[in-house]
């Protein structure tokens, strides 16, 4: 149980401590480059919401603590999908990108935000969204080394 709330406040503080991409993007790499670090966030925000669920799940945790953490992955996922939002595509082949990471994103949203309902309802939350969105992400990764 220790070892799950340790985690638990680990991934917290890297929910907190995320770069958002900021800047221009003159180049399609360059724009590309924001993106996976924007899908590399998001990933990391979508399995902290994860963890904590499964461990209230499990036992190991309280439900207004997970409400706090998966609260504050929604905020962060919603800070990356604008801060994404907000870039510049430098050219076609960025529009048709720009569309998939933020089609990710707003999965990726939607799954957190339906936890963050359900934990504050003290229902169990459905964590196969989560599951689906972290598998997309990390698709999406794969495919942009």
């Amino acid at each position: 149980m220790r070892r799950t709330v340790v985690l638990v406040v680990v991934a917290a503080a890297l929910v907190v401590g995320c770069s958002h991409p900021v800047g221009p993007a003159r180049t399609f790499g360059a724009y590309e480059g924001k993106a996976r670090t924007t899908v590399r966030s998001a990933l990391s925000n979508v399995e902290t919401a994860r963890l904590a669920v499964d461990a209230l799940a499990r036992g190991h945790s309280f439900g207004p603590y997970t409400a706090v953490v998966v609260s504050d992955a929604e905020d962060a996922l919603g800070g990356l999908q604008g801060t994404f939002g907000s870039i510049q595509p430098p050219d076609r082949n960025a529009d048709a990108l720009r569309r998939e990471v933020d089609e990710l994103l707003g999965d990726a949203l939607g799954g957190v935000s339906a936890a963050r309902i359900a934990v504050r309802r003290s229902e169990r939350p459905d964590t196969s969204a989560l599951a689906e969105s972290a598998s997309a992400l990390e698709d999406w990764l794969a495919a942009h080394p």
